[in-house]
């Protein structure tokens, strides 16, 4: 069978990564023709880079190693050349592709099923972030293309709701995000580093507050380990690290406790059977995933200190069942379709 997907594949931003190569590696390991339908726009492509570049030199070389980086794994999958039309299945989604708000990346018609040539279009794990139904009211096309799709599933709590509503339907499956159908160490380059916290969360404005930042440095003086974040020049850090998303799960796999606000943070943390603390609260997507995992415990929010959170230990025997039983399940549901 051959299968397009529509979704958020090129993005400086690992979880981007993530959800795009773990839905197409799942499917092309079935056997299946897979690539990503080519929607990348110039636009999308400037706006990347102009984040990425300022005029802070050390800045702007870190951004070049981790530019590099990102395009060495984009080429682990395939996209589109021209405008193919021949696909027997589009799926459409992970991410927060529904999210009209985010002004990260373009909003086209193709994410929601409009402009497709296909006659079986459905959408996996899809978000809608922060969005609500008031945000498309200038937008009803969008909405009628998501009621048109043949079946929707939703990643988290907030996005099932918002599609029950729009389409007038009380049973919309739920399903894994892409990044749990896959076994990453095939793709996992190995790190040598041992004995160090992971910090993922972005720089500036939309990373740790202050007083987060205080409490991260705290707890590594408490347990004499260094604070090492990857992806992002946290300079708060004693180390920060410009590298490729497979490279970021080495040393995801080697460090000692991970703190984050991330949605993908968060769940390859929980992959990886990592102790973790997510200081995401009140972000719907993270909060979603944690009590998904029955790991609502492990959320921050400053009343709470790092050390008493990390002195009990996530009991791994009993996520990972989840884990097998929300992967199993989501699989099932694609299979159907694919089928």
């Amino acid at each position: 069978m051959k299968i397009g997907i529509v979704t958020i594949y090129k993005c400086y931003n690992y979880g981007s990564f993530y959800q795009a190569y773990g839905l197409y590696k799942y499917l092309e390991d079935l056997g299946h023709d897979v690539e990503f339908i080519k929607l990348d726009t110039t636009y999308n492509i400037k706006y990347r880079l102009r984040r990425q570049f300022t005029r802070d030199v050390k800045r702007d070389i870190f951004s070049l190693k981790l530019i590099s980086g990102y395009v060495k794994d984009w080429g682990k999958y395939k996209i589109a050349s021209g405008n193919s039309t021949d696909y027997d299945l589009v799926i459409i989604g992970s991410d927060e592709i529904w999210n009209i708000n985010n002004k990260s990346f373009t909003c086209l018609p193709e994410y929601y099923g409009l402009n497709i040539n296909c006659e079986n279009i459905i959408s996996y794990a899809s978000c809608v972030g922060r969005a609500v139904i008031d945000d498309f009211d200038d937008h009803k096309d969008l909405i009628d293309g998501i009621r048109s799709l043949e079946a929707v599933s939703a990643r988290d709590g907030v996005t099932q709701e918002f599609l029950s509503q729009i389409r007038e339907d009380n049973n919309i499956q739920r399903v894994i995000d892409p990044s749990f159908l896959i076994d990453w160490r095939a793709v996992e380059k190995p790190c040598k580093r041992k004995d160090f916290i992971l910090v993922y969360t972005y720089d500036g404005y939309w990373g740790f507050t202050d007083d987060f930042i205080n409490a991260t440095k705290e707890f590594a003086k408490s347990v004499n380990l260094p604070l090492i974040c990857v992806g992002f020049r946290n300079t708060w850090c004693d180390e920060y690290i410009a590298c490729s998303p497979c490279e970021f799960l080495g040393y995801l796999r080697n460090a000692t406790y991970v703190i984050t606000d991330t949605f993908h943070g968060s769940a390859m943390s929980i992959q990886y059977n990592k102790q973790f603390v997510c200081m995401g609260e009140g972000k719907a997507k993270t909060d979603s995933l944690l009590e998904e995992f029955n790991l609502t415990e492990r959320r921050y929010n400053g009343s709470v200190e790092l050390s008493k959170i990390f002195s009990n230990d996530i009991d791994y025997n009993l996520i990972n069942q989840i884990i097998k039983e929300k992967s199993e399940s989501s699989k099932e549901h694609l299979n159907h379709f694919i089928k």
